[in-house]
């Protein structure tokens, strides 16, 4: 796998894709179309690849740096203008500038007026771009039967059951045997690159507009940006993900605390 999600929330684990963001070089996960078509089926948005172009992936560029000034700033960090702003500019040069003002989608708490007033505008403008994509059409979800084999076995199926209940056989009849039809159904998951980060898109804005905006923490580890849900008891998380993050600092810990100091040379007498 190319991606990691140690959150179990994809908005935020979409923020994860511009790793150790205060290093000076930070790590960029979604440098290529491909890339981002790979953050998408791994992290099992979609079933197959939605061939991202690179359109789509200025777009998911913009969606997360806007993201990611909005989270920063509900944090209160100080990187949240210099975030908005940079997402503003990469919006411009990709020809998808945000409209100055657009209405939050039907249901969300966040809007570019929620903002307020006096809300600088680099905010106002993440709000608007966050809700832009929000307000796109959602990832296709659909129940396969196993094609065409499950639909006639469907068909088969209603047949007899209808013919038992004719003869006078009673429901009974129609309901015996295994788990039936749908007991080899599944979910398939399908649509465009654009579809895919409205999913992130509207899954963010419940996060910032509803009540888990409270439970927001970055990582403990220093060299760490990711941002998460802390929901654990007493809301004593400190790791975005214990097996990477928490084991690193933990094992550094442990080496600080047993590192021992060279001892010096006794010098011989003449």
């Amino acid at each position: 796998m190319n991606h990691a999600f140690p959150c179990g929330t994809l908005a935020l684990d979409f923020l994860g894709t511009l790793r150790a963001r205060r290093n000076p070089v930070p790590a960029e996960k979604l440098g290529t179309p491909g890339l981002l078509d790979d953050w998408f089926v791994e992290s099992g948005m979609f079933d197959a690849a939605p061939h991202a172009d690179e359109a789509d992936l200025a777009a998911a560029l913009e969606l997360r740096e806007s993201l990611y000034a909005l989270v920063e700033d509900r944090l209160g960090g100080r990187a949240a203008l210099a975030a908005a702003a940079e997402a503003t500019e990469a919006g411009a040069r990709a020809g998808s500038a945000a409209p100055a003002a657009l209405a939050a989608p039907v249901g969300s708490a966040v809007s570019a007026g929620a903002a307020g007033a006096g809300a600088p505008a680099a905010l106002a403008a993440a709000v608007a771009v966050l809700n832009r994509h929000a307000a796109s059409p959602p990832v296709v979800v659909q129940l396969d039967v196993a094609g065409a084999a499950g639909a006639a076995g469907a068909a088969g199926a209603a047949g007899v059951a209808g013919a038992a209940e004719a003869d006078g056989a009673g429901a009974g009849v129609g309901r015996a045997g295994g788990p039936g039809v749908l007991g080899s159904a599944v979910t398939r998951r399908s649509g465009t690159a654009a579809q895919g980060l409205a999913a992130v898109a509207r899954e963010a804005v419940e996060i910032l507009g509803g009540p888990d905006a409270a439970l927001l923490r970055e990582c403990g580890r220093p060299e760490c940006t990711q941002v998460y849900l802390d929901r654990s008891r007493g809301h004593r998380r400190e790791w975005c993900a214990m097996r990477t993050c928490g084991n690193r600092v933990k094992v550094s810990a442990y080496r600080s605390r047993h590192r021992t100091t060279p001892t010096s040379t006794p010098t011989p007498h003449a």
